[in-house]
């Protein structure tokens, strides 16, 4: 009766201070003599290259998961790489500003919360005052967006870019069943945070959409006025620009009742 023959490997990385890395692998040979039911094992060196297939689980030996230091190892190349390559990297912070309007595009807000940080704040500049927190305010916006959308329009992305600091801003525009809604293009910008365990979570995002009310010029003689007020009463323009910091809304309208005499 022939002999049964187990064979089993193991492997462990180490880091040093240059950030190279040691493999060292062992293998037992256990043989099963079927006569005398005795089990007989040998230990020994075995070159990683000689099973190019084997998954090997390694493990960081200081207790930490950092996400640079989780490896996978599938043996060793003949490129000198020793079989070992890095999990892959989290997404950027572009790549989950377009899973935020896949999100809404979907109507399922059940997707929408694992993107946002609890203390995430979203500012719509169409709005007064910025919506905080995710359980108290961004997902109850959000969830009163998905059901005045409907079912058939949705955020077409026309263009993302991504900036320092984990930021990115997206151009976009809404279509129903295909066509372009007119008067309905905005632009996002996101601010994301990195948290211990290497997720990426939206902190901050200030939207800005086009209006249907186009004031051309008169924007422009807006700011001439303002400008002009601001010279003439330089104490008054500090005292009402101050007030804006504490009360942003009532500043402003203080402002424009400065500017066109209604106070």
């Amino acid at each position: 009766m022939a002999s049964l023959t187990q064979h089993s490997i193991g492997a462990y990385c180490l880091r040093s201070k240059k950030s190279s890395i040691n493999i060292n692998t062992t293998t037992a040979t256990a043989t099963l003599d079927a006569k005398s039911h005795k089990a007989s094992t040998t230990s020994f060196q075995l070159p990683l290259t000689i099973e190019k297939t084997a998954l090997i689980t390694i493990s960081n030996v200081n207790g930490k998961k950092r996400k640079d230091e989780q490896w996978r190892v599938f043996g060793s190349d003949d490129d000198g790489s020793c079989g070992i390559a890095p999990m892959p990297a989290p997404p950027s912070a572009g790549e989950l500003a377009k899973d935020f309007y896949n999100a809404i595009n979907s109507k399922d807000i059940s997707k929408l919360d694992p993107l946002l940080a609890d203390n995430c704040q979203y500012q719509d500049l169409v709005f007064y005052v910025p919506f905080e927190g995710k359980k108290q305010g961004v997902i109850p916006f959000f969830a009163k967006m998905m059901d005045a959308m409907g079912p058939n329009i949705v955020f077409v992305i026309d263009n993302v870019t991504e900036g320092a600091k984990l930021t990115a801003s997206v151009i976009w525009h809404l279509e129903w069943k295909h066509k372009v809604i007119p008067f309905a293009t905005g632009c996002t910008f996101f601010e994301y945070k990195e948290y211990d365990d290497g997720r990426l979570l939206l902190r901050k995002a200030t939207g800005m959409a086009e209006i249907p009310f186009k004031p051309g010029d008169f924007v422009l003689k807006v700011l001439k006025s303002a400008s002009t007020f601001f010279d003439l009463y330089p104490m008054a323009a500090e005292a009402l620009l101050k007030s804006h910091e504490d009360e942003p809304h009532e500043g402003l309208s203080s402002l424009l009742d400065k500017l066109f005499g209604r106070r």
